[in-house]
């Protein structure tokens, strides 16, 4: 089977899998901008050094171009989600789902022969997945990750350009925010990425 049967049927299993929409891409042309890590520090996001998946922890911008090159695909997927679900705390449910489905396509590939294929989700997996715990057990030197199956490393914590990466797909993007009325924009969508190779 060649790469381009392969990576046909990663595609394939990411729909079986219930996701909206995805795509194969060069992963050259995944827009990558230093900036996004500093935004999880400021203004702020709740998992900011708080887990092995997030920044100040993650390798970052400067190392994820250089890691890209490794790679000859990159599957891009989303899941179509109700703006009035990602307004709300079920929000959480969908970024779990995130973290799930590419470590899933990751582990697919991994068996379809993209031995080294990595999957990123947006999220930070200690607020996901270790929320009843004081503090991540990676990043407090205690011991390894407890759900190594299912946290994935943030996307923004390495600089992708998600506006952009939207706009090379064809995914026409609505920012919601606390402010969107759900009436004038009813539809939203969160996404992750797993790279191929």
């Amino acid at each position: 089977m060649d790469n381009y049967e392969k990576t046909d049927k990663v595609v394939e299993y990411a729909f079986s899998l219930g996701v909206s929409d995805a795509k194969i891409m060069v992963p050259g042309l995944i827009p990558v901008d230093n900036r996004f890590p500093r935004y999880c520090k400021e203004p702020g996001c709740p998992g900011y050094g708080r887990s092995m998946s997030c920044p100040p922890n993650v390798k970052g911008p400067d190392w994820f171009r250089k890691y890209l090159k490794k790679f000859n695909h990159a599957l891009v997927f989303k899941f179509d989600v109700p703006s009035t679900t990602l307004l709300s705390e079920d929000r959480h449910d969908v970024t779990r789902l995130i973290h799930e489905t590419a470590s899933g396509i990751e582990r697919f590939a991994v068996d379809g022969g993209f031995k080294n294929s990595k999957g990123f989700a947006g999220g930070s997996c200690k607020e996901l997945f270790c929320g009843d715990y004081n503090e991540c057990r990676v990043v407090a030197g205690k011991g390894e990750c407890r759900n190594p199956a299912v946290a994935r490393q943030s996307m923004s914590g390495m600089g992708v350009d998600f506006l952009k990466l939207t706009k090379l797909v064809n995914w026409k993007m609505n920012i919601i925010t606390k402010d969107t009325d759900p009436d004038e924009i009813p539809m939203g969508f969160m996404a992750g990425l797993v790279l191929l190779g």
